[in-house]
């Protein structure tokens, strides 16, 4: 329906352009030209009419926040160890309540000294403490697995490589192990540190030595008309030429 309260001749489009020149104009008296429409509008919303008013505000910040902490020169030690009070450094270790875990305590004193010697704030402390416990523990599991892996890896090759023999030499590895030791814990230390290839392998040949069907395990010889070199024999049964 037509307007008949509006001029003759004006348009709303003439109407919404007068008010775009209007505030252009406007914001280039103000000092405001150079900044975009959004910045623009942020500034009014926040009661900046000139710039003027947003250096008075400006400097009014600049001068709170100096007066709380200020940054020190290069070098200048006693200023830094102020600065460092004020963000909650302690002036010593009982300062650092840090939760270690059982096997780091006896070290926890150490990390502490090196925290306060480099300025380390409690929480961050904690928090570096936290993140190489993690990380300690991410590589430990990693280890185990791949460990665990490469065992089982090795075990079925020898078990391969010992064909129609296999159940008979692992039943001889489980004397050899037993004769050295009932414990796991030693047992497991025993393969982690030789490999379950070489760990099989030498207690197979050790469980074969005491083997009943051995002439050694009888004190004499299988048959009387053959002749046996103990020499021989275990240089044989452990490869040691």
């Amino acid at each position: 329906m037509e307007n008949f309260d509006k001029p003759e001749g004006q348009t709303t489009s003439d109407n919404f352009l007068k008010s775009e020149l209007e505030k252009d104009f406007l914001r280039a008296q103000s000092g405001w030209s150079t900044v975009s429409d959004e910045d623009f509008s942020y500034i009014s919303n926040k009661g900046f009419k000139t710039p003027a008013d947003l250096l008075k505000s400006y400097r009014e910040l600049e001068r709170a926040y100096s007066s709380k902490i200020s940054i020190p020169k290069d070098g200048d030690k006693e200023g830094f160890d102020k600065l460092y009070s004020k963000l909650g450094m302690p002036q010593d270790l009982d300062g650092f309540d840090i939760e270690f875990q059982e096997e780091d305590r006896e070290l926890g004193g150490q990390f502490k000294q090196v925290c306060l010697e480099n300025n380390i704030l409690p929480q961050s402390a904690q928090a570096l403490y936290d993140w190489f416990t993690k990380s300690r523990t991410d590589a430990e599991g990693k280890f185990a697995q791949d460990w665990a892996e490469n065992s089982f890896r090795e075990m079925k090759d020898v078990e391969k490589e010992w064909g129609n023999k296999a159940k008979q030499n692992m039943e001889l590895m489980k004397r050899g192990i037993r004769l050295v030791s009932k414990d796991e814990d030693v047992i497991e230390n025993m393969e982690r540190a030789m490999g379950t290839r070489q760990m099989m392998e030498t207690f197979c040949r050790l469980g074969e030595a005491l083997s009943e069907d051995n002439p050694v395990s009888f004190g004499k010889r299988s048959n009387a008309d053959d002749e046996w070199s103990p020499v021989e024999y275990f240089r044989e049964m452990f490869n040691d030429y």
